[in-house]
């Protein structure tokens, strides 16, 4: 049991406590938001955006995608990693944000852009072969003066497809 100072001030570790339990808290909550996620660069001509990215590697992450979600962040997006070239297109089954869908070839171009309606079913397929898919939010490229051709800078620490 704490008792107070001769002059009536509380002890220190009385003050202190809720000072540590403050730290505790924060510290924990940094853990609770994982890893920070990869930064992708676009770029094309004078035009330069980046988008903050949840990955998708493996066969069942890659069919979730971003199924589910109400919101995705202004400049957030999920990049999609094939472990070789795919000609397979997606689809917005269980999607309710509308998307931009950008195929990207093996030499980091994007190939093409499609327009994800939210919940349509119909299967949205690139022009040509792709390894890498990045999905944000409908406008998104429009918005940043973005387009097929343009160039993506992955960062080199990625994880290979699955």
């Amino acid at each position: 049991m704490s008792t107070p100072s001769p002059r009536g001030e509380p002890p220190l570790r009385t003050v202190a406590l809720p000072f540590v339990f403050v730290l505790f808290i924060v510290a924990c909550a940094r853990d609770a938001e994982g890893p920070a996620r990869p930064v992708v660069v676009i770029e094309q001509g004078e035009a330069r955006a980046s988008v903050t990215v949840e990955l998708a590697t493996t066969p069942q992450q890659r069919a979730q995608g971003l199924m589910f979600r109400r919101a995705l962040g202004e400049n957030d997006g999920m990049l999609f990693i094939f472990p070789a070239e795919s000609r397979g297109g997606f689809w917005m089954r269980n999607t309710y944000i509308p998307l931009d869908i950008a195929y990207i070839g093996a030499d980091l171009t994007i190939v093409d852009i499609r327009r994800g309606t939210p919940l349509d079913e119909t299967i949205l397929t690139p022009s040509t072969p792709y390894r890498y898919v990045l999905e944000v939010n409908a406008g998104w490229f429009e918005a940043n003066g973005l387009g097929v051709g343009a160039r993506v800078i992955l960062p080199e620490d990625l994880p290979g497809g699955s």
